[in-house]
């Protein structure tokens, strides 16, 4: 089904990165939030700081949103990755897409392991975990299905869920019961005009689904990853055009 451009992206938020921890563990997005995510922290904390998610694909690179890639209305093109066990790594932007809400990031080789992803989108009513991070309190919303096969003008192909997620979640993996990605949480999304901002922290502090549970727009992981090697194989053939 594809809607019009009727979403809210989530917007960066000014505080410390809360990682996952100890809201990730027994659940299926346990060994992605350990190994593969990342915090993205953007600008100079605590006058100016913007937070979002991103989680590897590969040894050097990680996928996030574009909007993510943005502060005070301005494009960035460096960030700062955290670990959920507090390490930390710069990280600099291969590319944004312009087809979709996506943007690629290289990180020094083997910060993170890459995730491993789904081969297909999820069922209808299936169970999803979103792994983020926020300004106070685990990180973690689990939700479901709700629509399976969704398109958005501007933010590209992928799924509609009912999730507690909320700012500094944009980014991040969105996980199916076997513990595979199945796509980047992206946006709020309202059948008419775009919700109120304060939606966004409408959740539980502990991420459990409650009256704030919103509509999110999840980025499928099959055309985010074909986009970004698209992005990367780019920025490759340049970097070697340049060494010529």
């Amino acid at each position: 089904m594809r809607r019009p451009l009727s979403a809210l992206l989530f917007a960066l938020t000014a505080a410390c990165a809360a990682t996952p921890g100890p809201a990730i563990v027994g659940t299926p997005a346990e060994p992605v939030a350990r190994q593969s995510y990342a915090a993205v922290v953007i600008g100079a904390p605590p006058l100016m700081e913007g937070i979002g998610s991103a989680v590897a694909i590969d040894a050097r690179h990680v996928l996030t949103n574009s909007h993510v890639m943005r502060l005070a209305g301005m494009a960035v093109e460096r960030a700062t990755l955290v670990r959920d066990d507090g390490g930390r790594a710069e990280a600099t932007l291969v590319g944004r897409s312009e087809a979709m809400d996506l943007a690629v990031l290289r990180m020094p080789e083997g910060f993170l392991a890459p995730a491993r992803t789904a081969k297909a989108g999820p069922l209808p009513a299936q169970p999803v975990w979103a792994a983020g991070t926020t300004a106070a309190g685990p990180a973690l919303a689990q939700g479901w299905v709700m629509e399976h096969d969704t398109a958005i003008e501007g933010l590209g192909e992928g799924f509609i869920a009912r999730l507690g997620a909320r700012m500094g979640y944009s980014g991040g993996p969105v996980i199916g019961p076997d513990g595979a990605v199945l796509g980047l949480t992206t946006a709020l999304v309202s059948p008419g005009a775009a919700p109120p901002i304060g939606l966004l922290a409408g959740a539980e502090m502990d991420g459990r689904l409650g009256a704030g549970a919103g509509e999110v727009f999840v980025l499928g992981i099959g055309p985010a990853l074909d986009e970004a090697r698209r992005l990367i194989a780019a920025s490759d053939r340049v970097a070697e055009a340049s060494r010529r």
